[in-house]
């Protein structure tokens, strides 16, 4: 019965004999919510992740996910930090433990001006958020079903422009993933993408970063 209120909600999901489950039916509704509050701002998420990585192989995301993996280019993050406060509006919020000095956590990379601009925004705030930095990434969690403790992380990881031997990329922060970037059109023009029969922002050739992320067997499910 938890559970019926999200189910009648996107009823357009059912299926004869199969059911989407409930954390991705959760993912979906999140992200839904998300491009509706923060499209009018000129914010648009795009699939990264796991939620990327299913939508391509199989029309539906991957695994049972316990986050939601989201991407933005730098520009459209600011837009959307100038507007955190609308998460709090309309999700549940869980507060994050932060496991680090946040008054010292900072983006070194000379690209990421615009995030570091945020980050330090964060850091002078004296009272606690219900969100973090982390090196690549901004983090928050929210519970959509009171009942039965639904909580799902937010990872939205943000990309900013590098030029790479004269040309345009938009690159991630993350030091153990230098070699994800995409073209300057990839992320500039988003293309859409099919999961569950339901139309998501995509980044255009999302193979490549998909071969970066999870090797070249990425095609292939891990059925355990």
């Amino acid at each position: 019965f938890t559970k019926l209120p999200l189910r009648l909600k996107h009823y357009q999901l059912f299926r004869i004999n199969k059911v989407v489950p409930i954390n991705h039916l959760i993912a979906i509704d999140i992200i839904q919510e998300l491009s509706k509050i923060y499209e009018p701002y000129g914010v648009k998420f795009f699939l990264t992740g796991g939620q990327l990585l299913g939508a391509v192989r199989q029309g539906a995301f991957a695994g049972r996910p316990s986050d939601v993996d989201l991407g933005l280019i730098d520009t459209h993050f600011d837009k959307f930090y100038k507007n955190i406060h609308l998460i709090k509006k309309n999700f549940n919020t869980i507060p994050i433990k932060i496991r680090f000095d946040k008054k010292e956590f900072k983006i070194s990379n000379p690209d990421f001006a615009i995030i570091q601009s945020n980050v330090k925004q964060w850091t002078q705030m004296e009272d606690s958020t219900f969100y973090q930095f982390a090196t690549d990434r901004f983090q928050f969690v929210v519970n959509k079903m009171m009942m039965c403790q639904r909580q799902m992380v937010i990872d939205i990881e943000f990309f900013s422009l590098k030029k790479i031997n004269d040309k345009k990329y938009w690159v991630g922060n993350s030091p153990n993933l230098s070699n994800i970037f995409f073209s300057y059109n990839d992320l500039l023009e988003l293309d859409t993408i099919r999961s569950y029969d339901l139309k998501f922002n995509s980044p255009q050739n999302p193979e490549k970063y998909l071969e970066a992320v999870y090797g070249k067997n990425w095609k292939t499910p891990k059925l355990k």
